[in-house]
């Protein structure tokens, strides 16, 4: 039987999946579920200060994007918890934690790193605290804290550096890509000393406009999260992985164990998930860690070292594939059915009928590979 425990920063976990910071978490109630459910971590909403110019404690509205009926995306408007900071921390950390799971609170920057440090020592004396997430990049509207912070090497820097000597227990980053260059910014989290981090918040978007009356469908900007961010969290996540060493936290359209298992692949050891719960309820969690521990087994996979970064070896620049030489399709006649998928597809009329099955003219072939992907019988290859 598989082993599904992972050490992330130095905190064992029963299993790699964690509830991310939102609403699913938005009380020590709904983590305690999360947490009987099988969750190998929670992650309470952001802790943080008293947001002044809010006129309301939080802003619910939710749309959610469906293509061909099936849900994609989700558009969140919600800012932050209804709860205070001495709410969470007199009452509802100790709920959580009464479910099992893995503690790892999230707060938030502050605009004086002095204070940041401030709360990571008032949040870890509580003893609650199995772990902190720092987060530097909440897409808020405009205030001193968020992404603001998050936005700059040097600011990130500044704030790790100050969390870093405050903190007795381990502590990660969380990043978004609302930034120009993820790369950078996870370096500064690392050089000031972050003992991982965070891949990735929401992506800032906008719900659309209905053309029957002409309306926004939500009037403000919101985080964009589910199965349509992530392979833009991906790209970010695999650049983050090549550059850094410290061990890196994935969330991101994360709906089944496919996904846990594909972040894991690309350098991962916890995969945090939130819009499936929002959608399936707490249950999908059990069915999450059901399957993935069954294709583990099936697999023969003893621990998720065996397969963490595997795939990342692979994975080139765009400038790197233009220097590699020109690759072309060739058609195993043994295996071709003559089914015709391939030259019905081709971009290049690249392929046509000919001695009994399908060939390939080289001159005109591109390498883009779509006809290796389409072909039912695996009788394409690009040489």
């Amino acid at each position: 039987m598989a082993n599904l425990k992972v050490n992330y920063c130095g905190v064992e976990y029963r299993n790699p999946l964690i509830l991310a910071s939102a609403t699913p978490g938005w009380d020590g109630e709904a983590m305690k579920c999360a947490a009987e459910a099988g969750i190998g971590g929670v992650i309470p909403k952001t802790i943080g200060p008293k947001q002044d110019w809010a006129a309301h404690p939080r802003n619910g509205r939710i749309f959610l994007h469906r293509y061909n009926d099936k849900p994609i995306g989700m558009i969140n408007m919600e800012l932050f918890t209804t709860k205070t900071r001495d709410e969470w921390i007199a009452h509802d950390l100790a709920i959580a934690k009464s479910g099992g799971a893995t503690m790892h609170i999230s707060i938030l920057a502050m605009p004086d790193p002095d204070d940041t440090a401030k709360l990571v020592e008032e949040i870890q004396d509580t003893g609650m605290a199995d772990l902190l997430e720092l987060n530097v990049s909440c897409p808020m509207p405009a205030s001193t804290v968020g992404m603001h912070i998050g936005k700059s090497a040097d600011r990130t820097y500044a704030q790790v550096k100050a969390a870093s000597a405050a903190a007795k227990i381990p502590f990660t980053v969380k990043l978004t890509p609302n930034v120009t260059d993820m790369v950078e910014i996870a370096q500064a989290a690392e050089e000031a000393g972050a003992n991982g981090i965070t891949i990735s918040n929401s992506i800032r978007s906008f719900a659309g406009v209905d053309i029957e009356t002409g309306h926004p469908y939500l009037r403000g900007y919101g985080g964009y999260t589910g199965p349509a961010i992530k392979p833009v969290i991906m790209r970010h996540f695999s650049e983050v992985a090549k550059a850094v060493k410290i061990p890196l936290s994935a969330v991101g359209g994360v709906m089944t164990y496919k996904e846990i298992v594909e972040y894991i692949m690309l350098g991962a050891t916890t995969v945090q998930c939130c819009t499936t719960v929002m959608w399936n309820g707490y249950g999908i969690i059990t069915k999450i860690i059901n399957d993935l521990d069954a294709w583990m087994d099936a697999k023969g996979y003893k621990s998720f070292d065996e397969i963490r970064g595997i795939a990342l070896p692979e994975i080139t620049s765009v400038e790197a594939l233009a220097k590699e030489p020109a690759k072309f399709a060739v058609i195993d006649k043994e295996k071709c059915v003559n089914c015709g998928i391939c030259e019905n597809k081709c971009f290049y009329r690249a392929i046509s009928e000919g001695d009994g099955c399908r060939v390939a003219d080289h001159g005109k072939c591109d390498g883009c590979g779509l006809c290796v992907q389409l072909c039912p019988k695996g009788a394409i290859q690009l040489m």
